[in-house]
């Protein structure tokens, strides 16, 4: 839709209207139940304009801001259902819990929703910078707001601050070199005026990336997404663990488009996906922590995105929005599972050795743990086999073969520590720590049964997710703006 003249993909205003919404609701009555419910309609209407399709219009000035395409559709439609489950998982742990009031609590997730989902829709500097800042405001206030007992969610949320602070300096810094050179803050033309290869334009393209392979935790910017998960709660360190990196992701693929990636960055690109799969795997083998691994494995799956990323193909739309649906519904399942483990006190017992014997307390859980686990791992009947068997494919057909080595060899190590979390919940405990909250039963066991039949469904019948994936990749380049607006003039 078009607003005094500027171009306002329709999720994005349902999201901005509801947050408005929102924050004029506990500005005049606070109710935690009204937030949350105001909350998640907001969220379930603005998932639903994701099918919706404004009439196409011809490219003008107005959209150098936003634009609405089938990838845009795909990725803000999963970061819109992943904070729902958020949303669902949070409930009676913020309602029921918290001494006073979470009406923020609510508000915090929809500023991150509407952040992440800004991203996915531009095709502008200004606009997704704005969101990477909405997004880390409101992540620095959600990973202190159920952690308030513990220093390590103070600590976490000031690394956060503090780390995130320089990362966004860094990054405004690069878009500014970028200007420099192109004139002009629309994606297209800022990479166009990067291939140039001149020292500014590399400076400028070097700083933008280091500043969204921190948002993603790419190896070696990292190091703060194991502090900052462990510090978060559960329901929050899975928003981690996949909001942004839907968000950060979407935006990098719109930035370079279908082009692969110039010969400037060629081996730097290479160097950093085999490090962030090495080096997530290899992390996640010293964790006793089950939080703690699930960062280094989020670490790790980043990298195998970025081979689909850096294969641009025939395979390459397809592969991207299948491994991002497959990593969200197995990382989201386990979160899920883990909350449904939280003491009746908000203590959260994610110590790897808690998990022994869950097989025989809690089988339910524990087949759905095995499914999600497999699934991360890469292995059949799971849709994680499907999307790490298309990320293989990608990389093939461009004939990427150190990668897919270090594709082979970083999915071996997982398979180790998954299979010994799977290992432990078969080994008879008759001592078990974990004890479940049972008053949590049916909102758990709804989100984990919904998306156990997503990993088995998308596994056992793949075409089924293929058939409804269409090509979704970007056409920012070459040539879909600048056909319809003319390059800016110095440039």
């Amino acid at each position: 839709m078009i607003i005094n003249g500027i171009f306002l993909p329709f999720p994005l205003f349902v999201l901005s209207v509801g947050t408005m919404l929102l924050l004029a609701s506990v500005t005049l009555h606070r109710s935690s139940r009204l937030s949350f419910s105001l909350g998640l309609l907001t969220l379930v209407l603005a998932t639903m304009m994701t099918y919706y399709h404004a009439p196409i219009m011809p490219l003008a000035a107005t959209q150098t801001l936003f634009v609405a395409d089938t990838w845009a559709d795909y990725t803000a439609a999963l970061i819109l259902l992943s904070t729902s489950c958020i949303f669902i998982l949070s409930w009676q742990d913020v309602t029921q819990r918290s001494a006073r009031s979470a009406d923020e609590y609510a508000l915090l997730l929809l500023l991150g929703a509407l952040g992440a989902t800004a991203m996915v829709f531009s095709v502008n500097y200004m606009p997704f910078f704005l969101g990477v800042e909405i997004l880390s405001i409101a992540l620095i206030g959600l990973v202190t707001f159920r952690s308030r007992h513990t220093q390590k969610g103070l600590e976490a949320a000031m690394k956060y601050l503090i780390l995130s602070g320089v990362s966004s300096a860094i990054l405004l810094f690069g878009i500014g070199l970028s200007y420099s050179v192109t004139g002009s803050l629309v994606f297209e033309f800022s990479t166009a005026g990067h291939e140039t290869g001149t020292g500014i334009a590399a400076a400028a393209s070097i700083m933008v990336l280091s500043g969204i392979f921190f948002k993603l935790s790419a190896v070696p910017f990292h190091m703060w997404i194991l502090d900052v998960m462990e510090g978060a709660s559960v329901p929050i360190a899975g928003f981690i663990a996949v909001v942004p990196k839907i968000g950060i992701f979407s935006a990098l693929v719109r930035y370079f488009g279908s082009e692969p990636v110039t010969p400037f960055l060629h081996n730097t690109m290479s160097a950093i996906i085999i490090l962030t799969i090495l080096g997530g795997n290899l992390l996640a083998l010293c964790q006793t922590n089950l939080i703690r691994l699930m960062a280094c494995s989020s670490i790790a799956h980043v990298g195998y995105l970025l081979i689909a990323f850096y294969s641009p193909g025939h395979f390459q739309s397809d592969t991207m929005v299948l491994y991002l649906a497959a990593y969200t519904a197995a990382t989201l399942g386990t979160f899920s599972i883990i909350q449904a483990f939280v003491s009746p006190e908000g203590l959260q017992r994610s110590t790897i050795s808690d998990w022994k014997g869950l097989f025989f307390t809690h089988p339910s859980l524990a087949v759905a743990m095995t499914a999600m686990l497999l699934s991360l791992a890469g292995i059949p009947p799971t849709i994680g086999f499907f999307a790490k068997f298309e990320i293989a494919a990608s990389g093939l057909e461009q004939r990427h073969y150190v990668l897919l080595t270090a594709l082979i060899v970083g999915s071996i190590i997982a398979l180790y520590y998954y299979l010994n979390i799977i290992r432990l919940m078969t080994t008879p405990n008759t001592s078990l720590n974990i004890v479940q909250n049972e008053k949590k039963n049916l909102t758990i066991y709804s989100a984990v049964f919904i998306l156990t039949l997503i990993v088995f469904i998308g596994g056992i019948f793949p075409s089924f997710f293929m058939n409804s994936i269409h090509p979704a990749l970007p056409p920012t380049r070459p040539g879909y703006i600048q056909s319809h607006i003319p390059l800016p003039s110095g440039s």
